[in-house]
């Protein structure tokens, strides 16, 4: 058998070879007696280019899609006379006689007319056209592809490139502060998705894993978006559920600039402090041959918040009046948390462009910055009489930085392109400053009427029946220093080969590879100070002076009460109309004094304490979070692939390739253990991957596409292909935690053994398109997910479940917590419909409506493992025996339903939309052993509202309005079916109103 499959191997690469020797001999003997035909394609009325058009020669299989200048380019006709056909949706077809000669280039600009011009002067309505362009350019794509256009992003700007995504089909987005943060495909986490800037990756902007915040970079500077949903053999194998590219145009001939300023109220915080500044200017120099574009962007947004949530507990003894198989949940906590959020963001784009004889230059440059100050205030109250606060002031900044050094080149009729490109993320928290508070040893925080069952109640009633002791102390004050880098240094180099047997068969080999070297480093750092609990604490509270009470705003007789709530307290703390007033919560139970901690902070940080002749900082660093998250990554990782697009007549093309990568990993981290009772009872040991497992793999990955289109208005395209999930950072980290000192003994580790997931992909699609009708679009997709990794947590004896990465203690067993590759299979499968229209063919005003409407229904199924207990035997002799197992869920980030619509209206030099977005509930987090305690995201819907009106006085300025968020819905969160509140969180409304200026 051995001996058959390295035969049929050899066959296979011996076919391969003469296929590609066959087409490099067509290619050039071909070129020697045929033309070519280059050209662009624009609108008559405007003369803006139509990126997307469908030009191709009647009668064969030569053709080509205009670039998004509208240029297109079809290589080695035979010479002879032909009829050349332009598409556009939205356009008149056009049709015209050529004769193409051997060994020549005509050029041949082509001018179309929108459809339901009847004169000169009428022009597409400004939403038509991005509508058009995105049908178009999607289309023309060689893959499963959403497009959301230059004209879409800049006529009326959402507030940040996520929130632009979130309108295709299949995306839904995880929210912050009520504004979209990350993109999930498909049901597929955010980790699980690539995203680019002009094809260069973007780094990673999470500490943990693989996931993009798309918040900090404001759609302005954009010229376009595009989600590719089904890979071929050219593009990143990690992209499971899709790769979405940011795109930054370069600059158009001749003089163009435009600014826009806003300013905007937020409800939340009842303020009218929003602003945003953008602008962009371009210009072409030295006979147009050098491009410059400079664009910026400059907001500041509030993102206050209102939280209200609960925690369940499952009794195991009772069950529910639903059925016998859903345990009651009973309430164990409700919390109340008030957060004050401002949010800047600061970026912009240098785009050059320098046009050469053979081809053209890019050096694109990006660069955004999204700081974050927050306050949050949180209050715990627990059934049990239990209360604990605390507060936190946090800073944070993200950047992230691309630049590129890109080229296009034509060398006869070989096509080049490469890329070096360098990309940067950074997550830096200088100072998060936490302070602590809890009950008095031997008291009761949680004053709870007796007669009142407090677990049986809703939270609302129960916030609203209790009351909260004073006597309350601070715990704790810490303070965090994070620091995240991550960069990646690629190189890339492309060929394309045209190639023809004949008028009805041919087609473009491309083949290339690429470099990539990662890089990521996590450093953290924690102080604290603990006054009532560790010995350097009471020391320091005792040697404060008189006048560092006075600083605090306190007596000196108050050091005697030692560090009480109280002395921390602020009465005049307003958390204004708490959750819009709609829950039925007004209460507060402690509210700090945020500048008292901050002074205890520097106080502490400034002294030191002396116990027994041993000197110590009164803030000292804090061993086990301070080495536990740190790491130190890299990564290389090579590619290789060769694909071709073969045309058969004008009906079917075939677009097969194949992709090889190979990585290895070099991966450091801390072993941190607790090896006493005491505070500063911890050592940590520096830990190398290669000491422990070899990471690294080789992967090929055959992608198949097929698009066929037997009639002029129809196109169905079918994909099968093959991707790749990577770990998570943390996850394959060498780092473990172990502390000897719980009961039952804790161990938090890494699983340097893990292997990447891999996703076999199925897509069925059908595309429905004319000039009336528009795009419609239905399509049905499909995953199998091997080798999935999740979190695992059990307990155990036995080192081979951790790869006898250490030993564990045989006296009894140990928790662990780590990450395993799932044994069973995964399962993705959906369909999504799209309607993309514009009604210009109806009657009077009814012409100006602008219709997009999207569906997308999502199934999973994955496993989670979990561990049950079960005793054996009676008495002191009775043994406990755990029993592994699992049970089937969905997957994580998935909502089973999503539907956008827009309605959009254009009216002489005014325009208007108005969107719903609707996303079924959400899985948000897994209990490891009942369903019953499973935490889902509340069906959302969201109304926005957007107008702008070009103002006659000045050509190009335009006066705008926003109002996102108008009913002011909340995000829920709910455990189980019983919809037993998790969460609650308000937002409120936002309204923006701005001026644009274009010219």
């Amino acid at each position: 058998m051995q001996s058959f499959n390295t035969n049929l191997n050899n066959f296979g690469s011996l076919i391969f070879r003469s296929f590609l020797l066959l087409i490099f001999i067509s290619s050039f003997q071909l070129a020697q007696r045929s033309g070519n035909i280059i050209g662009v394609v624009n609108d008559k009325a405007s003369g803006d280019p139509l990126p997307g058009a469908n030009v191709f020669l009647d009668g064969t299989s030569f053709g080509a899609a205009s670039s998004l200048d509208g240029e297109y380019v079809i290589r080695q006709v035979p010479p002879g006379d032909y009829n050349m056909i332009v598409k556009y949706i939205g356009y008149k077809e056009k049709k015209i006689a050529i004769n193409v000669k051997s060994g020549s280039t005509l050029k041949l600009d082509v001018d179309l007319e929108y459809v339901a011009v009847e004169s000169e002067e009428v022009l597409v309505s400004a939403q038509a056209v991005g509508q058009i362009e995105a049908i178009n350019q999607q289309l023309s794509s060689n893959t499963i592809k959403n497009v959301v256009s230059a004209d879409r992003i800049q006529d009326i700007p959402d507030i940040n490139a996520a929130e632009s995504v979130a309108r295709l089909p299949g995306i839904s987005i995880v929210r912050s502060g009520g504004e979209g943060q990350k993109v999930t495909v498909r049901g597929l986490s955010p980790k699980y998705n690539v995203m680019q800037v002009n094809g260069v990756r973007m780094q990673s902007t999470d500490r943990d894993d693989r996931s993009v915040d798309l918040n900090m970079i404001a759609p302005n500077v954009l010229s376009g978006i595009e989600v590719t949903k089904a890979l071929t053999a050219d593009m990143d194998a990690d992209a499971v559920g899709g790769t979405v590219n940011l795109k930054i145009g370069s600059a158009d001939e001749g003089f163009h600039s435009r600014f826009g300023a806003q300013g905007g109220y937020g409800s939340m915080a009842n303020t009218y402090g929003n602003y945003r500044i953008n602008g962009l200017i371009s210009d072409r120099f030295f006979d147009e041959k050098l491009g410059v574009q400079v664009s910026g962007f400059l907001d500041n947004f509030n993102r206050n918040s209102d939280v209200l949530s609960a925690s369940w507990i499952t009794n195991r003894s009772t069950v529910t009046e639903q059925g016998s198989d859903l345990l009651l949940t009973e309430l164990e906590y409700a919390t109340i948390t008030d957060r004050i959020t401002n949010r800047k963001r600061a970026g912009g784009g240098l785009v050059l462009d320098y046009q050469l004889p053979f081809g053209k230059l890019f050096l694109n440059n990006f660069i955004s910055n999204l700081s974050e100050n927050q306050k949050e205030v949180w209050n715990g109250i627990y059934t049990n009489g239990a209360f604990s606060a605390y507060a936190t002031l946090s800073e944070a900044s993200n950047t992230v930085f691309n630049n590129a050094l890109q080229g296009e080149f034509e060398f006869s009729n070989i096509g080049m392109d490469f890329s070096i490109s360098n990309s940067v993320s950074s997550q830096y928290r200088p100072g998060d400053l936490r302070m602590n508070v809890g009950t008095e040893q031997g008291q009761t925080g949680t004053i709870i009427p007796q007669g009142f069952i407090a677990r049986e109640s809703e939270p609302d009633v129960f916030l609203n029946t209790i009351s909260v002791s004073k006597n309350l102390r601070v715990t704790n004050f810490n303070t965090l220093k994070r620091d995240v880098n991550e960069s990646a240094q690629e190189g890339l180099l492309n060929f394309k080969i045209p190639y023809n047997f004949s008028t009805y068969l041919s087609g473009t080999l491309k083949f290339g590879g690429k470099f990539v070297h990662n890089n990521r480093k996590n450093d953290e750092t924690q102080w604290f100070n603990t006054p009532d609990r560790v010995h350097v604490g009471e020391l320091f509270v005792q040697l404060l002076e008189d006048s560092v009470w006075t600083d605090l705003g306190l007596a000196p007789e108050d050091r005697n009460l030692g560090i009480r709530a109280f002395l921390f307290e602020n009465a005049n703390y307003d958390v204004g109309d708490f959750l819009s007033g709609k829950e039925g919560i007004n209460t507060f139970f402690y509210l700090p004094n945020t500048d008292r901690m901050k002074i205890f902070e520097r106080l502490a940080k400034a002294n030191t304490v002396n116990d027994n002749g041993i000197i110590y900082s009164a803030y000292p660093i804090e061993e086990q979070p301070s080495r536990q998250y740190d790491y130190d990554y890299s990564r290389n990782l090579s590619a290789f692939y060769v694909q071709t697009d073969l045309n058969i007549g004008r009906y079917v093309t075939l677009y097969p390739g194949i992709r090889y990568e190979n990585f290895d990993v070099d991966y450091s981290a801390y072993f941190t253990e607790r090896y006493g009772p005491n505070t500063f009872d911890f050592r940590s040991t520096k830990l190398n991957v290669d000491t422990i497992n070899t990471i690294n793999g080789k992967n090929w990955f055959p992608q198949l596409h097929v698009r066929i289109k037997p009639l002029d208005w129809l196109d169905i395209r079918l994909a099968s292909t093959k991707s790749i999930i990577y770990p998570d950072y943390r996850a394959i980290s060498p780092y473990r935690y172990l502390n000897t000192f719980n009961n039952p003994p804790t161990l938090f580790i890494g699983n340097p053994y893990l292997k990447p997931a891999i996703s076999q992909n199925y897509d069925v699609y059908a595309s429905v398109y004319d000039n009336k009708i528009g795009l419609f679009t239905a399509g049905y997709f499909y995953k199998e997910v091997d080798n999935l990794i999740v979190a695992s947590s059990f307990k155990t004896k036995d080192a081979s479940t951790i790869n006898n990465m250490m030993l564990l203690t045989k006296t009894q067993d140990t928790q662990i917590d780590t990450w395993i590759n799932l044994e069973q299979t995964s399962f993705i499968r959906g369909f999504e419909l799209d309607w993309q229209t514009h009604f210009w063919y109806l009657p009077s005003f009814l012409h100006g409506i602008v219709f997009n409407i999207n569906y997308t229904h999502i199934s999973s199924e994955t496993s989670y493992p979990f561990q049950t207990s079960k005793k054996i035997g009676t008495g002191p002799f009775a043994k406990t025996v755990f029993i592994d197992s699992s049970r089937a869920g969905r997957m994580p980030d998935q909502p089973n339903d999503i539907l956008n619509a827009t309605i959009g209206y254009d009216y002489s030099d005014f325009s208007a939309r108005l969107s719903f977005v609707f996303q079924d509930n959400v899985l948000i987090s897994v209990d490891r052993t009942f369903d019953e305690r499973d935490a889902y995201t509340d069906a959302s819907y969201r109304w926005d509202f957007t107008a702008i009106q070009k103002l006659p006085w000045v050509q190009g300025l335009q006066v705008y309005l926003n109002v996102n968020n108008i009913s002011n819905e909340p995000d829920r969160r709910f455990i189980s079916v019983l919809k037993k509140l998790n969460s609650v969180e308000y937002y409120g409304m936002t309204t923006d109103l701005g001026v644009k200026y274009e010219f």
